[in-house]
């Protein structure tokens, strides 16, 4: 599975038959996948989507058509020579992917990470990194 944020911005979606016409374009590939996340903002709805790697073509050409915004989010790597293990990513992870070990190192678990990316701009040694 592969991380995606779609945008829906203000304005594209004005009634029900909106909300119809893209998720009917979207369903007629057959594909299914996972809302991670759901917020609004000033520019419009954001979606954190968790889509099968071969369909992400697929899916970002559906949205895309419709004028939704797509980018492909990426996992976080931590570069342990850098991290002083202050724990402040900790805070903000929504999935607890990043915690405290025992030893109170921080500990990453790549299966949780949701690809939010909230933790790259806590870190105050920039220690995270969005994977490539």
């Amino acid at each position: 599975m592969t991380i995606i944020n779609a945008t829906v911005p203000l304005g594209l979606i004005k009634n029900i038959d909106d909300y119809s016409r893209i998720i009917n374009e979207i369903l007629k590939h057959n594909v299914s996948f996972n809302i991670l996340k759901f917020s609004t903002t000033p520019e419009g709805i954001n979606l954190l989507l968790d889509v099968p790697e071969e369909k992400i073509k697929t899916i970002t050409e559906s949205l895309t058509k419709n004028n939704i915004l797509v980018n492909k989010k990426g996992r976080v790597v931590i570069d342990e020579d850098i991290c002083i293990d202050c724990g402040a990513c900790i805070s903000l992870c929504p999935t607890d992917a990043l915690n405290f070990k025992d030893d109170l190192s921080v500990n990453f678990s790549e299966e949780k990470c949701i690809g939010c990316l909230l933790c790259i701009d806590s870190c105050p040694r920039f220690a995270i990194q969005e994977s490539r």
